[in-house]
């Protein structure tokens, strides 16, 4: 019984690798490869993409109420793409531990800039408390967003990644600082498609506030530290 045993299992194990060899009588050639669109590199044209809103006395700020920060700084953007691309960006709050949780109670130095937490971003911490806030917005003024033509952009947006796109505001688009929406750019005003293009200019305003001095208690320098991550997104 026992050689009988034994002849079977080396029957079985014969059988098994007959069957494996005939499996690997054959092979598969795969193809790969991925299609991108042009590269598109954006870039700061001039200042270097800081808002600096300079040094400020905290006896001249509020001590219990938000302070409006009078000047709207301008950060001039220019996207520059290897052949006509429709592109968008989105913007993103890096420090968004200090960002208003509720509505900003002090307007902004733009009406189109917007109160409420999705528009406003952080400017950092002092005393564990957070310093204020900025809001932005892309200028959508004649002759404010351009090709490289030189011809007018008209700014757009859309909050359902490009399926839908739409206008808002009236000198300047109010951007989220969560990457919730995407904003582009036609060449036709009214339309409401994004255009392809070489390269687009356009510029970010940008409006700050500074939260009650008497909840900060400054005692040494506070410096304000907002930083904002803009993305290119390809439509």
């Amino acid at each position: 019984m026992n050689a009988m045993f034994k002849k079977g299992m080396l029957a079985s194990v014969l059988a098994v690798a007959a069957s494996s060899a005939m499996a690997a009588s054959s092979i598969d050639i795969q193809v790969t490869g991925k299609i991108v669109p042009a590269s598109c590199t954006p870039a700061f044209v001039s200042g270097g993409g800081v808002a600096d809103f300079g040094t400020m006395k905290a006896a001249d700020l509020n001590s219990t109420a938000q302070t409006k920060l009078a000047d709207l700084k301008v950060i001039p953007i220019s996207i520059t793409c290897e052949s006509a691309t429709r592109v968008g960006v989105t913007f993103n709050d890096a420090h968004a531990d200090s960002a208003p949780t509720v509505d900003v109670t002090t307007n902004f130095a733009a009406p189109d800039l917007q109160l409420d937490p999705p528009y406003t971003a952080g400017l950092g911490m002092y005393n564990s408390k957070p310093i204020g806030a900025y809001s932005m917005g892309i200028d959508k003024r004649a002759g404010a967003a351009t090709n490289a033509d030189g011809d007018n952009l008209y700014p757009l947006f859309s909050s359902n990644n490009g399926e839908v796109w739409g206008k808002k505001g009236l000198d300047y688009i109010p951007v989220k600082t969560d990457k919730s929406e995407v904003y582009a750019f036609s060449d036709v005003q009214g339309d409401l498609m994004p255009s392809a293009q070489t390269q687009f200019n356009f510029n970010v305003a940008v409006s700050a506030i500074i939260n009650p001095t008497n909840d900060l208690n400054i005692i040494d320098e506070a410096t304000l530290d907002g930083l904002t991550n803009v993305e290119l997104v390809y439509l």
